[in-house]
């Protein structure tokens, strides 16, 4: 078989591959890594000009890739919410701290910053206003080519004594970002359906947003525990999420009320 005399050229610049879902697992410093896995799935999967700014980050695989987003952008810079420390710790990043650090990212890239905002219900704001402002958000960001990133958090009623007595009471659980790649169901009174990106063994699944259906109020935290706002009755969407095992709260039995809600998103809109 005669050989070829294609003569590849020597300052050939190296493929990085771009299928994929980002794993944070493969995030070589903390078991904490859906945020800077979720940042690497946004730019893999938007448009074009997002996909270049991901083939400049340096790193052979993905984990190395996380880490130089991770030192670069988060580790040694200030925090916007917690003002004596930086955006990194070992809880993972904040969400105004994430969206910080990516439209820093997206800055020196030359490309537009993303916008970020809690998705709690506003003052005097209907259930179905609320669920089609949160829905029309997430859409905005898809129409314009960009899969944004959704926080979600769990909180869970615990029981604690108190003195000779009980107190009950909600109590934050866990947080986790993915990234929402389509709206794949139509609105309905009841919510809609998410096909979104799972950082946690790096797959697709379905999430649910809904208003809370039962009539039952609870209370979730916009902001931190330090000096954010507990809300009460129905202040977010309720995102049903059987697959995301990082937001279920240990030690939870039939007894406890658990939930998690639809908390913040980061995209274009």
């Amino acid at each position: 078989m005669a050989q070829s005399d294609k003569v590849e050229p020597l300052d050939r610049k190296p493929v990085i591959p771009v299928a994929g879902i980002v794993d944070q697992r493969d995030f070589p410093d903390s078991i904490n890594g859906c945020g800077p896995a979720s940042i690497l799935n946004l730019l893999k999967f938007s448009g074009p000009e997002y996909l270049s700014a991901y083939q400049t980050i340096l790193g052979p695989d993905e984990g190395i890739r996380m880490r130089s987003l991770v030192d670069k952008y988060f580790k040694n810079r200030p925090s916007v919410v917690y003002p004596s420390r930086n955006r990194w710790g070992v809880h993972g990043i904040h969400s105004a701290d994430l969206v910080s650090g990516l439209n820093e990212f997206l800055d020196e890239k030359g490309i537009p910053k993303l916008e970020g905002q809690y998705l709690d219900r506003q003052k005097e704001e209907s259930a179905s206003n609320h669920l089609k402002r949160c829905h029309d958000l997430i859409s905005a960001s898809l129409d314009r080519d960009v899969s944004p990133i959704l926080s979600l958090r769990s909180y869970v009623v615990q029981r604690r004594k108190e003195g000779e007595g009980e107190k009950v009471g909600w109590e934050t659980g866990y947080h986790h970002y993915v990234v929402v790649r389509r709206i794949s169901s139509p609105l309905l009174e009841t919510g809609f359906e998410l096909e979104v990106l799972e950082p946690y063994r790096g797959k697709k699944t379905h999430i649910y947003l809904h208003p809370e259906s039962n009539g039952q109020p609870f209370r979730a935290l916009k902001g931190l525990l330090q000096n954010g706002k507990w809300l009460g009755g129905e202040p977010f969407l309720l995102a049903l999420a059987p697959d995301l095992p990082t937001l279920r709260p240990r030690d939870v039995t039939w007894e406890h009320r658990y939930i998690v809600v639809s908390n913040f998103l980061i995209g274009a809109f």
